[in-house]
């Protein structure tokens, strides 16, 4: 087989893939199960109690069908900006600024069906970093990250979650383990609006934080997908995570994220 012909066989099976599944927006902070063929760029800006941060990439990057319930992503590995407005927690002269991790993601689909044919979805979630990053902002060792999507629609509206862990494989002490739950209801508007309201907790299970939540409420906005050529659409999305409990490491993060299907 040409590689032409490889291309145009793979981009059919991409297109039954997707068709076979509801064709939700991408929610803000909530991973969709949705398989999909996308490159996605986020950035953050969040407020810690001495610093402001910008986060450039936040764990996005190249998603692609590779076989009819298989998708993988491989992320761009975040930028991180620090911005004190207090004293530095870091000796003087030590960089602060840096690149991440390098994030990647396998989801397997379970079960889905089309909006005419049941709107739902069931899929599996493996998300891992490779430690990649600074010494000021990786991780320094590999975190897993295992967890399942579960989706329903009802005409307009539609209601996604995700259940996982984060399981670092070294400094358990300092990285913690985490139970992390997140819940986006989500709405098809007009002229491409979707407006949503996520709720996003994390429970630490073990480390510094242990027996600690925070939760935080997302509401947000999404546009799109608005058609550019071919096979190529766009669509974009903005929300504020705002701490919902008195335990928070960071708040009023604000995301926008852009998205080019193909």
């Amino acid at each position: 087989m040409t590689g032409r012909g490889f291309f145009r066989s793979w981009s059919r099976m991409a297109e039954r893939t997707e068709a076979e599944q509801p064709d939700w927006l991408s929610t803000i902070a909530t991973t969709s199960g949705r398989l999909k063929q996308e490159f996605r760029y986020d950035v953050w800006r969040q407020n810690t109690r001495s610093e402001t941060d910008y986060t450039f990439g936040a764990g996005k990057g190249l998603e692609f069908i590779v076989a009819p319930r298989l998708e993988l992503m491989i992320g761009v590995p975040s930028y991180v900006v620090h911005t004190s407005s207090g004293p530095v927690p870091f000796a003087q002269g030590t960089p602060r600024d840096g690149f991440g991790d390098t994030p990647l993601m396998l989801k397997v689909r379970l079960a889905s069906a089309a909006p005419k044919e049941g709107n739902y979805l069931v899929t599996l979630l493996l998300s891992a970093t490779a430690p990649t990053g600074s010494h000021a902002v990786g991780m320094h060792h590999a975190v897993l990250s295992p967890g399942i999507a579960l989706g329903k629609g009802w005409g307009k509206f539609d209601v996604q979650s995700t259940l996982g862990a984060n399981l670092p494989t070294g400094n358990i002490a300092g990285l913690g383990r985490q139970f992390l739950s997140n819940t986006a209801f989500q709405y098809r508007a007009a002229s491409k609006l979707w407006p949503e309201l996520e709720l996003n907790s994390t429970s630490f299970l073990v480390g510094k934080n242990a027996g600690e939540t925070q939760a935080f409420l997302t509401p947000g906005l999404g546009f799109g997908r608005v058609h550019l050529g071919g096979r190529w659409r766009f669509s974009a999305a903005a929300g504020l995570q705002i701490a919902a409990t008195h335990f928070h490491t960071y708040n009023h993060r604000w995301i926008v994220s852009v998205r080019f299907n193909f």
